[in-house]
């Protein structure tokens, strides 16, 4: 981290570090602590709604997450996504059994498991004031239509609220 901080300062590049599945941080809270043990202010964090169930191993509990993050919160993903752990852990079949998969999508809000009126709720309580981008894949057919309703969710939740 030390010769990534130097290459960061002397280029000016501002950092929004995210967890992700099968990464070096896969888990919110580790993600979070690498930030803050960078403890520089061009340093944050990006939590990405469409991966809080394999940020939590399962518990979804984006309220939590948000408010670890606290201060540290720069950035957000926006889509929705399925519990990979929910009928215990049978949500989705993958063949053969015990192959090494995750199931990863960013799904339309609505479309999933997320709870999105906790997730706005916590973003206004905290007064977000940061960058949230929209991150649906895999519905090309619909991709216009999906990120307009998408933009007017988003506005219509933090709008004024930062």
């Amino acid at each position: 981290m030390e010769e990534l901080v130097r290459a960061f300062e002397a280029s000016g590049v501002r950092l929004h570090l995210e967890a992700h599945p099968y990464d070096f941080a896969e888990r919110n809270d580790d993600a979070v602590q690498i930030v803050r043990g960078i403890n520089k202010a061009w340093a944050n964090y990006c939590f990405c709604a469409p991966h809080a169930f394999h940020l939590s191993d399962g518990a979804g509990d984006v309220r939590r997450m948000l408010q670890y993050a606290g201060d540290r919160l720069a950035h957000v993903h926006i889509a929705d996504c399925y519990n990979h752990r929910a009928n215990v852990g049978n949500r989705y079949i993958v063949n053969p059994p015990g192959a090494d998969a995750r199931v990863h999508q960013h799904n339309e809000i609505g479309n999933g498991d997320l709870d999105w009126n906790e997730f706005f709720a916590t973003l206004r309580d905290q007064r977000f004031d940061g960058i949230a981008t929209v991150c649906v894949f895999g519905w090309e057919e619909d991709a216009d239509a999906i990120h307009r309703r998408m933009l007017e969710r988003v506005r219509s939740e933090l709008a004024g609220h930062g």
